[in-house]
């Protein structure tokens, strides 16, 4: 067997089974877990730093600040990116300060007055100086003469995330820079980031038919959820952000005991533990944030809503599905599968084959996997056809999914797509880390995939129409229809 198939393979037995996969898991004594995956096919390594700070964890108002904070853990440390430490930070303190109180401005409508010009050119003249004493780019650099490939980061409603892969003879180096990068962060070129990320904003939702969807779907569909506002932030939230909130989101959420760290590849756990001491066993003990406090009303009836927009119509339909890691989120694993993975899936045969009613469809859980989550169905008609006629069609699986025998064939196959997805990931170092350090940030315990996978084998027909008879009706749905915007 390949080994993605042996991992998976092992993943799928009995609950016991899943401890067969061979991760060996250090914990630090500042409360950071380690996963250590020995795999000796080649003389490289993946890893992985995960950390417990997503969109749910800012504050109301503070939109965009996990994602933006991101972009700033790039701009290195007090030992990377500077050639005069002692000269640049009392530049950075009075940069802070001033671009601060011209944020304070701006918020208060006051960004056009004589003392926010003065601070403007205060803060051109500052940032010029500030620039001659550093290298924005000197964390990537480091990387990349030394082999990383795959360098990147994520921020989702959940985690952020960093990764890379490099020679196995560069562990060391990847374990010093990342742990400096948890450790000390300068938050060089805060407001340069700051206008970067409004501009991504500005590619991914403003200008994006299905990224303005999306966002409107989730204004819709919670009410008093963290999961209510987008992970880009908005153009106002991220114009009011400052650098002191961001130093606040760092020395909140940027803990060792809030991190999970991850190595798959040709390393020993022999080698890696001696490492790790002297590296990110030197970061403080610090308790772990507690989780963000919220009460979401029970949704009592439909909600729709209308997005203009200059692009072809497209419809979403999200339904309140509560929390992932359940046997009813495991169902509804089985159903997204059995709906829209594959050609042959019942949505994608449907409206995209059968009857040529879409361009697209796919069906999906979002937006995250700490909180209540919703259970997404997402269309983009063809030429001429009306979002009554795919919404139509859509209830009308639905419906079927309820009230007709399921039979064994079909949901033994959409098992089998979930089984052989998982498989895919394993086949790699990178798809290994991903997986074992995204369950184990996600919930506590990388066993829970193995968990998940043995649930998903005792699906049944029944359960599949009991929960689709469930959530699948109108008092629980949120849907958004895109419509053109109306010419001049």
């Amino acid at each position: 067997m390949k080994r993605g198939a042996v991992l998976a393979a092992l993943l799928v037995g009995a609950h016991a089974g899943a401890q067969k996969l061979d991760v060996q898991q250090l914990t630090l004594a500042n409360g950071m877990d380690w996963l250590i995956v020995e795999q000796h096919d080649a003389p490289v390594f993946t890893g992985y730093v995960r950390v417990r700070a997503g969109g749910l964890d800012e504050a109301p108002g503070e939109a965009g600040l996990a994602h933006l904070f991101e972009h700033l853990a790039f701009k290195g440390t007090p030992v990377l990116g500077t050639s005069d430490w002692a000269k640049e930070r009392p530049l950075l303190d009075e940069l802070a300060g001033v671009g601060d109180e011209l944020t304070q401005l701006e918020r208060s409508g006051q960004g056009t007055g004589a003392r926010a010009v003065e601070l403007r050119a205060r803060l051109a003249v500052l940032t010029a100086q500030h620039r001659q004493l550093t290298d924005e780019n000197a964390l990537l650099t480091l990387y990349k003469v030394n082999g990383a490939v795959g360098l990147n980061a994520t921020t989702d409603k959940d985690l952020t995330s960093y990764f890379a892969s490099f020679p196995k003879n560069r562990l060391e180096l990847w374990l010093l820079a990342e742990a400096q990068r948890l450790a000390a962060p300068v938050l060089r070129d805060f407001h340069s980031e700051r206008a970067v990320v409004e501009e991504e904003r500005r590619s991914s939702t403003e200008s994006s038919p299905a990224g303005l969807l999306y966002e409107e779907l989730n204004h819709l569909a919670f009410v008093g959820s963290p999961y209510r506002w987008p992970t880009i932030g908005y153009t106002s939230s991220l114009r009011g952000l400052s650098i002191a909130q961001a130093h606040a989101f760092f020395e909140k959420h940027y803990t060792a005991s809030n991190a999970v760290g991850c190595i798959v590849g040709d390393v020993t756990v022999e080698q890696v533990k001696p490492l790790l001491e002297r590296t990110f066993g030197l970061l403080p003990l610090r308790p772990r944030p507690s989780p963000p406090k919220f009460s979401e009303p029970a949704q009592r009836g439909p909600r729709r809503a209308v997005v203009s927009f200059d692009a072809n119509p497209r419809v979403m339909i999200g339904f309140q599905a509560g929390p992932p890691l359940s046997r009813t989120g495991t169902v509804l694993d089985v159903i997204e599968a059995l709906l829209s993975d594959g050609n042959s899936a019942r949505l994608n045969r449907r409206l995209v084959f059968q009857e040529r009613l879409a361009q697209s469809v796919g069906a999906f859980s979002a937006p995250g996997w700490r909180l209540d989550n919703l259970f997404v169905v997402s269309v983009v008609p063809l030429a001429g056809v009306t979002t009554k006629q795919v919404e139509d069609a859509v209830w009308d699986e639905l419906r079927r999914l309820a009230t007709e025998p399921l039979a064994v064939a079909e949901l033994e196959k959409a098992k089998g797509r979930l089984a052989a997805d998982v498989e895919r990931k394993l086949m790699t170092n990178r798809g290994t880390a991903h997986l074992v350090s995204n369950w184990h940030a996600l919930f506590g315990d990388w066993r829970e995939l193995g968990r998940w996978l043995g649930e998903v084998r005792t699906v049944t027909p029944e359960e599949v129409a009991r929960v689709s008879a469930t959530l699948f009706v109108s008092e629980r749905s949120n849907t958004i229809e895109l419509v053109r915007r109306p010419g001049p």
